[in-house]
């Protein structure tokens, strides 16, 4: 459910002042000062739930800040984790499944600063070509569904929306390595029955009529489940507390005006995802909260566990112990 705009706007105010209260002392302790680095490159999935960000850089709101910044568009969100700990990027956005594995096996020390989308209806879909003869979740048994990378989000929704249906998640198999761009042709071709595609995909490959969605994921034990987030280092946290408390300001502002002004949103990923007119103004949004909801997350954690992508023995693991002041 969307804010009005008012409280949206003193909901904006208020994160803002605790992000600066909060990133002056918990983020190594510099509470005035010039900005420690004013050239930053952020890596994010190329997906609407981006659109905050990419609104931040168009209409100025970094620079405002003092911030330079490039967005580059990552393959995967692993891709983009394993650049920021080669320190290729400053910042990432990308999927929580994947910070929380990262952090669970010491591949990588993140925090999570803001959160970018949560699912509202139609945002992330299992597709079928067509005409499919799979008319209904339970038809799924047996069969083949892609995913573009293996135990992310995709397959923990694919997952939920199985169990929720009664379906045996060891009878269904995943493609873990199919691109959102192909996956129209992949159910084309009868490689797999079934396709998790996210928007702008959604709208893009229903406007082309080659598919059709089967299930929306935005339902049962998934419903405004939370998608992704931006995180980064807990040593660039340490070693830029100035910037980051300047991103996180600019950053609120690009998530405000995603949720309450769809034509920003519409000129945002045209810009950055390429989608023309027509694509931009179809395309279903998903919600752009301000600020951490350790509360939110810790469903991800939750699921995780329950569907095999963490073992038991991380169940008692706080999701606020890697969240920005959590």
């Amino acid at each position: 459910m969307k804010f009005h705009r008012a409280y949206r706007a003193s909901l904006v105010a208020t994160a803002v002042v605790a992000t600066l209260a909060g990133c002056s002392g918990g983020s190594g302790g510099a509470s005035g000062g010039g900005l420690e680095k004013t050239n930053i490159v952020i890596d994010a999935f190329p997906a609407i739930d981006s659109a905050g960000l990419f609104i931040a850089e168009q209409e100025g709101l970094f620079k405002k800040q003092g911030l330079n910044v490039t967005i580059d568009l990552a393959s995967t969100s692993q891709a983009a984790i394993d650049g920021q700990e080669k320190g290729t990027y400053d910042i990432t956005s990308a999927d929580y499944v994947t910070y929380i594995d990262n952090a669970l096996q010491d591949k990588a020390q993140l925090r999570i600063i803001d959160e970018s989308s949560f699912l509202q209806p139609n945002v992330l879909t299992l597709l079928v070509k067509k005409g499919s003869a799979v008319q209904s979740v339970p038809q799924l048994k047996d069969k083949v569904v892609s995913v573009n990378a293996p135990d992310d989000i995709g397959t923990l929704l694919i997952d939920s929306l199985l169990s929720d249906n009664g379906v045996s998640l060891s009878s269904v198999k995943f493609n873990n390595d199919v691109a959102f761009p192909a996956v129209g042709q992949e159910l084309a071709s009868g490689h797999v029955a079934a396709a998790f595609a996210p928007e702008p995909f959604v709208s893009l490959d229903g406007m082309l009529g080659g598919t059709q969605v089967l299930a929306d994921l935005d339902q049962g034990g998934s419903a405004n489940f939370p998608i992704q987030g931006v995180a980064v280092t807990q040593s660039w946290a340490k070693a830029n507390p100035n910037t980051l408390t300047a991103f996180q300001r600019a950053y609120a502002q690009g998530q405000e005006i995603a949720d309450t002004d769809r034509p920003a949103v519409e000129a945002a990923i045209e810009k950055f995802l390429g989608l023309t007119p027509i694509a931009a103004a179809l395309v279903s949004l998903p919600d752009f909260p301000i600020g951490v909801d350790a509360t939110r997350l810790q469903r991800i954690v939750d699921a995780m566990v329950r569907f095999g992508l963490l073992p038991q023995k991380d169940a008692g693991f706080k999701i606020s112990s890697i969240i920005d002041n959590g």
